[in-house]
């Protein structure tokens, strides 16, 4: 069988790269999607990424940096939200 997966063994990802895997997954733009939908999806990825996490910890390769767990993210772009802004009123 030949590997069709461009990124099976580099899964490091640009950030044109997430932007169409992430269209491919939601099945295009959010705004064109409902709320509930979005929770949905929400709540599916999240699954994804938690059963993910423990099949990585499985194969004995999640790293850690003084004392706390790397969850693997492998690319050069990120996303700021409400979880990760810093906010000056607090």
């Amino acid at each position: 069988m030949v590997d069709t997966d461009p990124y099976a063994h580099n899964p490091h990802m640009t950030e044109q790269e997430l932007v169409e895997a992430a269209y491919e997954v939601t099945g295009g733009a959010l705004l064109d999607l409902p709320s509930d939908k979005i929770m949905r999806l929400m709540t599916i990825t999240q699954y994804v990424t938690d059963i993910c996490l423990n099949e990585i910890e499985r194969r004995g390769e999640l790293q850690s940096h003084e004392g706390m767990t790397v969850v693997p993210y492998v690319a050069d772009h990120g996303v700021e939200t409400i979880l990760t802004r810093h906010n000056e009123n607090v």
